[in-house]
């Protein structure tokens, strides 16, 4: 069983990440309501967060704060896997025009560790920090296919499919054939499955011990992506390549 201590600091938790997932914050009583904690309560860790600048209160709406830029400007620094891909991640964006994304895993979701933006950006949900799907991302699946088989298929039985678009995978029989074509082919596309509109072609990253550190990724327009997937899918798999290489 919890100790009070950790319960406070799981919800303390809980509260920036749900602002953090907001799109324009949150006041409050909402995020009371969503959380399903007292009022009293709320407010009283909304105060001592803001008092250290992990929140900022803009008239009783509540947003993240600066201490928590410099902490993840922080994580990107003391994270190997970032630190060392991001400049093959500008060089792939500068080359494809279209936004780079790095990703690894965290649990039964990935987390985007790095982003750069493209010169044609598309309006996306990916943020720095922000997780996402792994059946239905191209970053996801790709290191979905390339884990090692008793652990994929525990993570496989464990996801609860859910629709994000009306070209999401949302079974288990149809995401393994997907699966087992990405090992043959190398890379893995998201077809308009996580977000209306935009195509995904991502490629696995390896750790020095070969397993999947990561994956690398190139999303854009389905109108411009498309039609030239196998070109982009060359880049992107030499950079996944690439930074595999500076793990070794």
């Amino acid at each position: 069983m919890a100790k009070d201590g950790e319960k406070t600091i799981g919800k303390g938790l809980e509260l920036l990440e749900l602002v953090g997932r907001s799109r324009n914050g949150l006041r409050g009583k909402e995020i009371a309501e969503t959380l399903g904690l007292p009022v009293s309560t709320v407010f009283r860790q909304l105060k001592f967060l803001a008092e250290r600048g992990f929140l900022r209160n803009a008239d009783g709406v509540y947003t993240l704060g600066g201490a928590l830029i410099r902490l993840g400007n922080a994580a990107m620094r003391q994270n190997p896997l970032s630190r060392l891909a991001h400049p093959l991640l500008a060089a792939l964006s500068e080359a494809t025009c279209e936004t780079v994304h790095l990703a690894e895993r965290r649990g039964g979701s990935v987390v985007y560790i790095d982003k750069v933006e493209g010169s044609r950006p598309v309006r996306m949900g990916s943020m720095i920090g922000n997780t996402g799907p792994l059946y239905c991302t191209g970053v996801g699946k790709a290191i979905l296919a390339f884990l090692p088989e008793a652990e994929r298929g525990r993570l496989l039985a464990e996801i609860v499919f859910t629709a994000c678009t009306p070209k999401t995978i949302t079974g288990r029989e149809e995401l393994e054939t997907e699966l087992a074509g990405i090992r043959c082919r190398g890379y893995a596309v998201d077809d308009c499955e996580h977000e209306p509109g935009v195509f995904c072609v991502a490629a696995p990253v390896f750790d020095s011990l070969g397993g999947v550190a990561g994956a690398v990724s190139v999303s854009g327009s389905e109108l411009y992506l498309r039609d030239g997937q196998e070109c982009i899918a060359a880049q992107v798999t030499a950079a996944a390549r690439s930074i595999s290489e500076l793990l070794r």
